[in-house]
């Protein structure tokens, strides 16, 4: 006995709608789940030829159709997957990009140059978060900002690269001569 599923026209222009919505945020997982969601109920293309196309196991789409059938739309939206939750807000985060970017001596701090040490107690000075001096490079990295070398250690120009960084590389602190600046966001 074969059952086939047929959805309204509503419901796939909804599925369309999200998979242009998930390309849009760059949603990989999303865009893959819909489009097996899509090709397996609107198309009708056979288990076996999706599993091998996405690499997926049956009883992943299975579960993604049974998921589908039972919540409909609602069941293509990912919750958190765990992991524990930022010490900073994105409206901290902002905040500090800001700072950082107006320089240290705006912020109170006796040098024109940036350090991980500073950009460590300017941020528990301002948002009471204690963070280790290696990850503070690591959010650095994360708000968009690189460290360059260049041949001065001075304030910025206030547009779109931050001041100067005194003190390793990425993983750990900054040395003397180069300069800290920011992607600007596409």
């Amino acid at each position: 006995m074969c059952i086939r599923i047929q959805l309204s026209r509503a419901t796939v222009k909804d599925l369309h709608s999200r998979l242009q919505h998930a390309y849009q945020r760059d949603d990989v997982r999303l865009v893959r789940r819909t489009t097996v969601l899509i090709d397996l109920l609107v198309h009708q293309v056979s288990v076996a030829v999706l599993c091998e196309r996405w690499g997926l196991s049956p009883a992943c789409l299975y579960n993604w159709q049974k998921a589908f059938l039972l919540r409909g739309i609602d069941s293509l939206v990912y919750s958190h997957s765990g992991g524990r939750r930022p010490k900073l807000s994105p409206r901290q985060k902002q905040r500090l990009v800001e700072l950082i970017e107006a320089g240290p001596l705006v912020v109170g701090c006796e040098t024109a140059c940036w350090t991980s040490v500073l950009i460590r107690v300017l941020i528990w000075r301002e948002f009471g978060v204690l963070y280790n001096c290696q990850y503070v490079c690591t959010l650095l990295h994360n708000l968009g900002f690189f460290v360059s070398k260049g041949p001065l250690c001075v304030g910025s120009s206030g547009r779109g690269q931050a001041p100067g960084v005194a003190s390793g590389h990425m993983a750990g602190d900054f040395t003397g001569g180069q300069t800290l600046q920011r992607v600007d966001p596409v």
